[in-house]
């Protein structure tokens, strides 16, 4: 990637303007503080390429100017580098872990085989994506004749309860929840004027949902969080859009549904993680992924506080966000230098998939494991519930949070807001975080040897060294390995079924570390 550079200066119409040169990609805008310019530009995306952005028009023009505006533009220095450093709200790197929730119209028909019951609607129109097996199923259950959008009004919600809702997640120790505002087949989750007749005021539950879950969330102390599909699969404003170029050379649908959905949700329910998603056909010029997250960053109710998923254009992801999500169950498998989330789920399918067994679904155990390793190597967990069309979250599921919750109780201190440790991990069952406030190690295993010898390659011992079973009030004995400089072993104490630490993920605590 280049720099920004100021590359000239000339008039026109004896009106001097700088021209700016950056190299494109995703922008998510930059606020020039010097009251002498015109703040409202507009910035231009064309993939590997360098574009001239339009002019920054000055009133006055002279040396003391020219110095601010290029040490304010030097500080932008590379494009992405620019867009990534804008510091993340440290509440998010803190949280380690949220909910996810994918609701919507295919909560009713909840199929899937082989695909997610989320994408129902588009696999009963494309066989090729699951062999045929929605189609099939929707044809025998439903009828040739019957269409997708008659599924709506049996999303009655009618044992939803918000706050129920809101208190299990308390209970899972989750810190923030994202909720699907819309997914990809386009139905709203709230009284969208751009969604008239498909949203769940007018059609289904009779309820704005966001509403609902927002405050019950936001009452209970947790962060809430919309995500928001850019595109629809059938919106005829967006299939126009497409069709009239690659790039598209007209953008109806995302000037009167897209733009005026975000900014809805923004300024009427105020969420601090605004997660994109659907970007993948249409580079961020397209969606005006610049106009709406400058405006977010800048002037929006959430400013200070809001982040943003990678998932604003086909060429965003894990290069241009507050935190990069890869695909779907991201695992970088090692430390990187941004910020990373994993979105995960307890089954095979976002949505509530009645179709799955037992055997479809992750153990706490392996949850678990997901979560520690995720937080350390510097992510963050968002791990996804699906409710059926009556508005409840599977038992199942509830059981695997509960079991969560009852961990993070004993464990979380090495959890929440803690940092990577100089070592990550010794192997796929010992991981390490750090945490400034207690000024702690912590050392998560996987397994409890059975010789009762738990060896650690990394900490180095000091005559102040200290060391703690999470959960367990007695002491723990523990020696220097081999007289080596590095290394601590520890001897696990004999403890009765009672006192085994829940769930077979041990937690422990090492002061006075190296």
């Amino acid at each position: 990637m280049q720099s920004i550079y100021i590359c000239d200066v000339i008039d026109i119409d004896e009106k001097p303007f700088f021209y700016i040169l950056i190299s494109a990609g995703c922008w998510f805008g930059v606020e020039f503080s010097t009251s002498r310019i015109n703040q409202s530009v507009t910035f231009f995306e064309s993939a590997n390429q360098l574009v001239i952005l339009k002019a920054i028009k000055l009133l006055k023009i002279n040396n003391n100017i020219f110095s601010n505006t290029k040490r304010k533009v030097s500080l932008l220095m590379n494009l992405r580098s620019s867009i990534n450093s804008r510091p993340l709200p440290g509440w998010y790197d803190d949280v380690k872990f949220g909910i996810f929730i994918h609701w919507g119209v295919y909560a009713v028909p909840a199929f899937g085989n082989g695909s997610s019951a989320e994408w129902y609607w588009y696999t009963i129109n494309n066989p090729g994506e699951d062999g045929g097996y929605a189609q099939a199923y929707n044809n025998k259950t439903y009828g040739f004749d019957h269409s997708y959008q008659s599924f709506a009004p049996e999303l009655t919600a009618r044992m939803f309860d918000p706050d129920q809702w809101a208190d299990l997640f308390v209970k899972a120790g989750a810190k923030y929840v994202v909720l699907t505002s819309k997914h990809h087949e386009g139905y709203t989750m709230w009284p969208s004027a751009a969604s008239w007749g498909w949203n769940s005021v007018d059609v289904g539950p009779h309820m704005d949902i966001v509403s609902m879950v927002s405050k019950s969330v936001k009452s209970r102390g947790l962060h809430m969080g919309l995500y928001h599909s850019l595109f629809e699969w059938y919106n005829p404003l967006y299939l126009a859009d497409a069709a009239s170029g690659s790039p598209p050379t007209q953008d109806i649908y995302v000037q009167n549904v897209l733009l005026p959905q975000l900014y809805d949700i923004v300024n009427s329910y105020e969420p601090e993680v605004i997660w994109a998603d659907g970007a993948w056909d249409q580079p961020s010029s397209y969606w005006k992924s610049t106009e709406f997250l400058s405006w977010l960053y800048s002037s929006s109710p959430v400013k200070d506080t809001v982040v943003v998923n990678d998932r604003w254009g086909s060429e965003c992801i894990n290069t241009d966000g507050g935190f990069f999500t890869g695909g779907d169950r991201f695992d970088p498998g090692h430390l990187i230098p941004h910020k990373w989330e994993n979105c995960n789920t307890i089954g095979n399918s976002w949505g509530y998939n009645e179709f799955e067994s037992a055997a479809n679904y992750q153990s706490t155990q392996t949850l678990l494991q997901t979560l520690v390793n995720t937080v350390a190597l510097g992510g963050n967990l968002l791990l996804d519930v699906g409710p059926t069309k009556e508005g409840t979250i599977p038992v199942v599921m509830q059981d695997r949070l509960l079991d969560m919750g009852e961990w993070l109780s004993i464990n979380g201190e090495g959890i929440y807001g803690s940092t990577p440790w100089r070592v990550q991990n010794e192997s796929t069952s010992i991981w390490y975080t750090y945490n400034t406030t207690t000024d702690a190690v912590y050392v998560y295993s996987f397994t409890w040897p059975w010789d009762g010898i738990l060896a650690l390659e990394s900490p180095i011992v000091t005559s102040k060294t200290t060391v703690s079973l999470l959960g367990y009030a007695n002491e723990i004995s523990f020696y220097q390995a081999g007289g080596e400089p590095n290394g601590l072993v520890i001897k696990l104490p004999f403890l009765t079924p009672d006192e085994y630490p829940p769930h077979k993920v041990y937690g422990f605590k090492l002061t006075n570390v190296k």
